[in-house]
This record gives structure tokens, sequence and C-alpha cells, in this order.
């Protein structure tokens, strides 16, 4: 019996006795936690490093494609159309030279034959003048040898009336020959006309007319483009002028497709002198010189009137510092990361803005860290700490 009492009142001692043991066993056999220390304290921020570099100043526009020539063909003589070219309708092409219009030419040969009849009898009437000049000089010079060797009276001066020579007769016939050769001129020149040919090469924009139509100089037979110079007229702000040579300065048209991009390369050539009265632009023209002869046989044609964008590589700024647009803060500040991993407010001198970048002239050195996080409360002196590649990440 005490021995069973002993056994009740111990019995549970002892097993919470055990269990006190196993937990500190357990406790003792656990890895202590390492503690990191905390990184130094101060605000994250991305930096990149200034560096110096050179950059040519691009200056971008829009406009719309546009011949530097348009002609509107009119006959310069009368008469019955024989003959159109098969080209000769919209969007028809002609070389510089090429004929497109034949005018019914008989009328026109008749009056050379004419022209050249009447050139031959001027010729004869020019031939008998000078005979009978020659025939009254040498006459007029017997009589003078006559009287002088029969000593029988005095020719005074010995020149005879320029009409005893038949000086205006002859002068007559010479003028009458000058006319006749003009006339033929005229003829011939009246013949060619019927023969229409283009001035330059270009396109058709549009033709009326057809064979057998009747036309004159007052009669419009087509609207010729020129194809081997086109021009567009980009609008720019004033101030990008001065960043600009002109003319001179490459400029590259591109033309988007919706599937791909074709670019095209031409110049400045000239700036308009007039400015916008909405938007305060200058124009400013790009010459192409043969559009059709830059590309391969897969690329579009640079059609009249196709909208495209134009960059203008204008000025090399030299040793300046670009830095992302989005890092220029109010007032032309930038913010620095110190040596110290403080921030510096400072201001700098912008050479040039542009979509993506802010070239900067004074007040960056080469390597020093500008800030590109935007930061709330930013004061000088404020303590900062870069983003590590993990927290970046």
């Amino acid at each position: 019996m005490a021995v069973n009492r002993r056994f009740h009142i111990l019995g549970p001692l002892l097993v919470v006795i055990v269990m006190i043991v196993i937990m500190a066993v357990f406790l003792n056999l656990r890895k202590k936690p390492v503690i990191t220390p905390r990184n130094g304290g101060g605000a994250l921020v991305e930096v990149i490093e200034a560096k110096i570099a050179d950059r040519r100043v691009v200056i971008e526009g829009a406009g719309t494609v546009a011949p530097r020539y348009e002609v509107t063909v009119m006959p310069q003589v009368n008469g019955r159309v024989n003959w159109v070219s098969p080209k000769l309708v919209a969007g028809g092409e002609f070389r510089e030279g090429e004929e497109f219009l034949r005018i019914e030419a008989a009328d026109y040969e008749l009056a050379v034959q004419q022209a050249e009849a009447q050139v031959a009898q001027a010729e004869f009437q020019l031939d008998v003048a000078r005979a009978n000049a020659t025939i009254a000089r040498g006459e007029w010079d017997l009589i003078v040898s006559t009287r002088k060797n029969s000593g029988s009276g005095s020719t005074g001066s010995q020149e005879p009336n320029p009409l005893v020579l038949h000086q205006p007769q002859l002068r007559q016939a010479e003028a009458d020959l000058a006319l006749a050769h003009a006339a033929l001129s005229t003829a011939q020149l009246n013949l060619d006309r019927t023969h229409l040919y283009a001035p330059f090469d270009c396109r058709v924009r549009r033709q009326s007319i057809a064979p057998g139509q009747v036309v004159g100089p007052a009669n419009a037979v087509a609207v010729l483009y020129a194809t081997d110079l086109v021009e567009i007229e980009v609008g720019l702000p004033i101030a990008d002028l001065e960043w600009i040579h002109v003319p001179g300065d490459t400029a590259l048209v591109t033309l988007d497709t919706g599937q791909k991009k074709f670019t095209w390369k031409g110049i400045s050539h000239r700036a308009r002198g007039v400015v916008d009265e909405i938007g305060c632009l200058e124009r400013l023209v790009v010459r192409l010189e043969n559009p059709s002869h830059q590309m391969d046989d897969h690329a579009p044609e640079l059609s009249i009137g196709s909208p495209v964008t134009v960059q203008i590589q204008g000025r090399m700024l030299k040793n300046i510092i670009p830095i992302p647009r989005s890092s220029i803060r109010e007032n032309s500040m930038v913010w620095i990361m110190t040596a110290e991993n403080t921030l510096e407010i400072r201001p700098v001198t912008i050479h040039r803005m542009t979509p993506t970048e802010a070239l900067i002239a004074d007040g960056l050195a080469q390597g020093e860290k500008v800030i590109l996080t935007p930061l709330s409360g930013a004061a000088p002196g404020m303590r900062l700490r870069t983003i590590s590649p993990k927290e970046r990440s």
C-alpha cells in the first residue's frame, strides 16, 4: 500500500522532469538565427554614370510628297490630233524627250514647201540684184575712165548716186532673202510643233484628248508632273532652324506602309521664309532627286501625296553629356548621388532636349552619378543607396 502511494505521487513528477529534459535537449540542438546587418540606411535609387559623347542633332518633322514641276500641256499650233500615245493616261510614265501626241502635219508641210520656194525665189532676186550692181559699177568706172582720158569734163567726186549702182535694190534683195529665211524657220518650227514631247521625266496626272479631236493653243491636253525630282514641305519650330544648314544637310525621308518602313535620302534645300500663323512653324523644303533610283524592286513608289516623316541630320554637338530626359527635374535641375552617398541638387545648362534625351552642355562632369529614380521630399544631403541587381530584379 505504501509503495503504491509513492508511485502515485512520484510518477507524474518523473514524467514532467523527463519532458523538461527532452525539451532542453531540443532547444540546445536548434541553430541560432544568423542576424544579417542591414545595409546602410538611405533611399533606394537607380543611377547612371555621366559620359561625355558627341551627338548629331536630328530634327524631325512630317509632310507630304509633292512634284517639283507640274505643267499643263497645250499645243502651240492648231490641228486635228491623229495619234495619241497609249501611255497618255492617268499614271502613265514618259522619259524626257519621248513623244506622246501628234497633230496632223499636212498643212504645215505645205507651208514649209512654200517657204522653201520663197527662199529660192529670194535667192534668185538677190543674184540678179548683185549682177545688176556689178554691171552698174563697171559702166560707171568706164565712164569715169573715158572722161579722164578725153579730158572732156569733171566727174566731181567720181561717186555716182547709189541708185545708179543699184545699191538700194541690192539691199532690198538681201532683206527679202532674210525675210524668206525667217518665214521658212517659222514654217519649220510650226511643223515641228505638231509633235509633242515630254519636257522631263514625268507621269500623267490627267489627260483630256483623243484621236480626231481638233486642238489649239487654248486647249489643255494633259497635266504632267516631274518624277525625277520631288519635294516635301516640312513645318518646323523656328528655334529648330538654328540646328540645320540650309541648303545642304542630309534628310532621311521615311514612308511607313503599315507593314514595313522605306527610307530615301534627300537634302534640306531651302526655307520658304513664310511662318504659319497657326503654330508659328517655318516651312522647310526637303528635295529628293530620282527617288525611284534609290530603292530596290521590292520597294513601293514614293507617290505624289504620300505622307512621310523626315529626319534632318543637323549640326554635330561635341563634348556634351547625354542623359535621359526623365532625369531632368524642375527648373533644369538634376539629382546627383555624391561620393558620400548623399543627394546633391544641381542646376545644369541644357544644350538641347530630344524626345528621349537631354544634352547637357555644362553642370555635369564625366563619371558623376545621375539619379533616375523619383524621390518624394528630396532634399540636399539626403542619404541614398543604389539599387542592387537583386533588388532591381
